[in-house]
């Protein structure tokens, strides 16, 4: 049918009566995916090298190292924010402009990013260009050379960027988040304030990097690859920079809990939080997490579909002005786990309160049934691999595992982790997460927002 007759053709509009819905397999499916060829070595200069190969013709490789905005201290706040900018750059006897004319011409891409544990350098290249990405990456980062020019343009675009991811409300809430949880560490803005960066110099960026390149917080990671063809090419690359063996450990990170609120307009849509301590994504109760938040999320996942389809417990608490959902953030040796309501500022107390009786219910003990859980898992496993936008974020990943535990940990592991995960293991995680202080994050009408102690725990 054309696009013309299409637009003339007046639909019929019918109405279905409830009924109940069953699910049927149909035709023969693969009940397990294929397995891709994962390899970690050591190169002789102490850093642990990765891949996951899938046999695609693309790869990615990710340099990524411990330099995170939970490493900062009072004298160099923001550093990595604005080192991120700035890692791409001119290096000894070459400039930047060949470096991206370079990899404009051979089709590739070359990106940074930066998290609240890791920094990371990333390109995309054909399989074939291997040769030429490996010591791409290793120049740009490990060189103690910032030109004055790089340090002062840099500037005006990390405060931009900054001041344009702050304008989200949601980016908002999730720094009050982990400033009030956490304080410091993992409690660090992710973002560099405009004092931040006119407090950073050039010898203050360089200072931080020299504390955290050690040969133990580094890793290269590469998606795509065949490991055989790696480890010549990272070897070579590596072999004439000088690391230590290993950094300061980082402090370990506390929970405390507590309030923070933030008026804004009236008439915006409210946002508010409550969360409670999570499990490393080190943790053997990880995945008992990841099917805790699916059981209980509200969000909607499916165009024009009921919220939380068929297995939020919080749909229930969801209105037609308000939505609700669950979130779990896992880091190396923390996380946090809570419930997220969005909308009107008059029915979030409401929401957030049915919200929270789901959740002590199951810190109760309340019996999780066998076919709620099936699904439960299905739907942690789909946004477990759905979260992974890009392969940026799956080697990301894969890089601060590789840092945290020294093995590579892939979705098919997760996946097979989450299957043998029982009713009494989600249960203990929410029994352990419920009993200690919460943390509330309100954002909009203060005046008609709860405090914490108008919520009964």
């Amino acid at each position: 049918m054309s696009l013309s007759s299409r637009l003339l053709r007046i639909p019929k509009r019918s109405y279905a009566t409830p009924s109940t819905v069953s699910y049927t397999r149909k035709g023969n499916q693969a009940q397990v995916a294929p397995l891709a060829v994962k390899t970690v070595s050591k190169l002789s200069s102490g850093i642990q090298i990765a891949t996951v190969d899938d046999k695609g013709p693309v790869s990615t490789l990710g340099l990524v190292f411990s330099a995170g905005s939970r490493f900062e201290s009072l004298e160099n706040l923001g550093a990595a924010h604005f080192i991120k900018n700035v890692l791409i750059r001119n290096i000894p006897d070459d400039v930047i402009t060949r470096t991206v004319r370079e990899t404009e011409l051979r089709g590739n891409t070359l990106s940074t990013t930066v998290t609240r544990e890791n920094l990371a350098i990333f390109t995309d290249f054909l399989r074939d260009d291997l040769v030429d990405a490996v010591p791409l990456l290793v120049r740009n980062l490990f060189h103690d050379q910032f030109f004055s020019h790089e340090f002062l343009d840099a500037e005006p675009f990390v405060v931009a960027e900054t001041e344009a991811s702050l304008a989200d409300p949601s980016t908002q809430v999730v720094e009050a988040l982990h400033k009030t949880a956490f304080r410091t560490g993992l409690g660090n803005s992710l973002f560099c304030s405009d004092d931040d960066a006119h407090s950073l110099t050039r010898a203050k960026l360089l200072s931080f990097l020299s504390q955290r390149l050690a040969a133990s917080n580094v890793t290269l990671v590469g998606s795509g690859i065949a490991h055989e063809d790696f480890v010549g090419l990272a070897e070579s690359a590596f072999s004439d920079v000088k690391l230590a063996a290993s950094a300061s450990a980082p402090t370990p990170s506390k929970y405390f809990g507590g309030e923070s609120r933030t008026h804004s307009n009236s008439h915006d849509p409210a946002h508010f939080v409550v969360a409670f301590p999570s499990v490393a994504f080190s943790s053997p109760q990880y995945p008992a997490a990841l099917v805790l938040r699916a059981l209980l999320d509200g969000g909607s996942h499916v165009k024009w579909g009921l919220p939380g389809g068929a297995t939020g417990l919080l749909s229930s608490a969801a209105t037609g002005k308000t939505s609700i959902s669950a979130f779990n953030s896992s880091y190396s040796d923390a996380g946090i786990l809570g419930i997220y309501a969005r909308g009107s500022n008059g029915e979030i107390k409401a929401v957030i309160q049915s919200g929270l009786e789901q959740l002590k219910s199951l810190a109760g003990g309340k019996s999780i049934a066998d076919a709620q859980l099936a699904k439960a898992k299905k739907a942690a496993i789909v946004s477990l691999e759905a979260g992974n936008v890009t392969r940026e974020d799956k080697v990301l990943e894969l890089g601060g595992a590789v840092l945290a535990t020294g093995s590579v940990l892939v979705a098919t592991d997760l996946a097979a982790a989450i299957s043998k995960v029982t009713a009494s293991d989600v249960l203990k995680v929410a029994e352990a997460a419920y009993k200690a202080k919460p943390t509330v994050v309100a954002h909009g009408n203060s005046y008609k927002l709860p405090y914490v102690e108008d919520l009964k725990f």
